[in-house]
């Protein structure tokens, strides 16, 4: 039998009920959540723990719907001074020039930023495929590892698809494999992946329909440009390396992916920067979420992110931190920060959905996290809580997203992460 712990705190929100739980009190056995309510209710039984937080609100652990751990290292190191694509040119020579080692450093610096600024759930874009054996090694944080394929410069796509296929079976071959830890594919993006390669991936997932998915999808201007005039930063490069890939026989990435019959296997659309209204409606038919990425968009100067016609069209969003080669920090508070900035007449308690309970819901994982309520996964986090306007969930969410530093309360999976000083413990 598991021991059980009782969490007590002065608020809680569960991001399932109108209202905080004031003065309230969770009750974790194993890695579930048995019981969610107010302290005064309450029964003591001699197998619990209680772990009294004091002022700390209580929240579900923050979800990081699209990183990239490899590029931790790399903050500040890759400035983006001309187009986009000669970004990604630099950093691909930065990745050639990175050695497993490097990588593996990288990753684990990731993991613990992550961590320390509330996240308990991640998706990671793997070019080094080095972060699945990390993660699952360490069952730090509950995470999806999408192993990154592209085909872009290669000679031939059947034996660029081969190598990644080989790539992939090395790294998962080895049990045990943790129930926090997941593996899916993540195709590059439309204009670093040839129609071949599609078709090759594709194949793969109709025999495996549980694979997850994703791919990065209407970034920048640059591929918005190749798609729709077949000129640009994009197509200057491609004969620069000598690719003699068809051109594209759609207007826009979401299009051009939809003709290959990826939509409906894809999960999660990374960026959707460049998108027009039947782009959305393409995404809403095929039940396709978007990651938005906040840090990084600023960073690139993105066209504005169209959210509220997203949701107008019932498209899932979630939200993301990219990696810090374009971005500042791995803090999910941040990007919610930026998110309402650009975004001023979304509430707070929505913004905040978009990280835990609607983020959830696009990982497809709706049922298991995202929320402090019984029957779902113990992955939670506490902040300092303000001295008044705590009662109300409005008040309260803006002050949980005005949050810098790191928390001073996490779990996941029913194991405690990080406590910092002031709590107390009775055994």
């Amino acid at each position: 039998m598991h021991t059980r712990l009782v969490l007590t705190a002065k608020a809680i929100l569960t991001q399932h009920r109108s209202k905080p739980v004031i003065d309230g009190f969770v009750l974790v056995g194993g890695n579930r959540i048995l019981q969610v309510g107010e302290r005064r209710d309450l029964q003591f039984l001699p197998s619990v723990r209680l772990l009294d937080l004091g002022d700390t609100v209580l929240l579900p652990g923050l979800i990081n719907a699209h990183c990239h751990l490899d590029f931790t290292s790399l903050k500040g190191r890759v400035p983006h001074r001309g187009n986009f694509r000669e970004w990604l040119t630099a950093m691909a020579g930065r990745t050639r020039r990175t050695t497993a080692a490097e990588f593996k450093k990288s990753i684990q610096a990731g993991v613990r930023e992550s961590l320390a600024y509330g996240t308990t759930t991640l998706c990671d874009i793997s070019t080094s495929y080095e972060s699945y054996g990390i993660l699952k090694r360490q069952t730090l944080l509950r995470a999806k590892v999408f192993f990154e394929c592209l085909d872009f410069g290669k000679q031939s796509a059947f034996a660029a698809w081969k190598r990644a296929l080989e790539r992939i079976r090395h790294h998962t071959a080895l049990p045990p494999h943790p129930s926090t830890l997941q593996w899916g594919l993540a195709l590059h993006s439309p204009f670093t992946v040839s129609p071949e390669f599609f078709y090759l991936t594709g194949r793969l997932l109709d025999r495996h329909r549980r694979i997850p998915t994703t791919l990065h999808l209407g970034e920048s201007r640059e591929e918005w440009e190749y798609f729709a005039h077949r000129r640009g930063p994009v197509e200057n490069r491609m004969k620069q390396l000598g690719i003699t890939w068809p051109k594209p026989d759609a207007r826009t990435p979401i299009k051009f992916v939809a003709r290959r019959g990826w939509l409906p296997k894809l999960d999660l659309a990374v960026h959707c920067n460049t998108v027009d209204a039947k782009d959305m409606e393409l995404l809403a038919r095929h039940r396709v979420a978007v990651v938005h990425c906040p840090g990084s968009h600023d960073y690139f100067d993105h066209p504005k992110f169209r959210y509220e016609e997203m949701r107008r069209k019932r498209i899932r969003v979630c939200l993301g931190t990219d990696s810090l080669a374009s971005n500042r920090s791995l803090s999910m508070f941040r990007e919610m920060r930026l998110f309402r900035k650009n975004h001023p007449s979304v509430s707070a308690s929505e913004t905040l959905s978009l990280a835990t309970n609607r983020a959830a819901q696009a990982l497809g994982m709706g049922k298991d996290i995202g929320q402090v309520r019984p029957g779902y996964l113990a992955d939670i986090i506490g902040v300092p809580a303000p001295a008044r306007g705590f009662k109300d969930t409005e008040a309260l969410s803006d002050w949980v997203l005005r949050h810098k530093g790191e928390v001073s309360f996490s779990m996941v999976n029913g194991e405690t992460r990080l406590r910092l000083a002031g709590s107390r413990m009775n055994r």
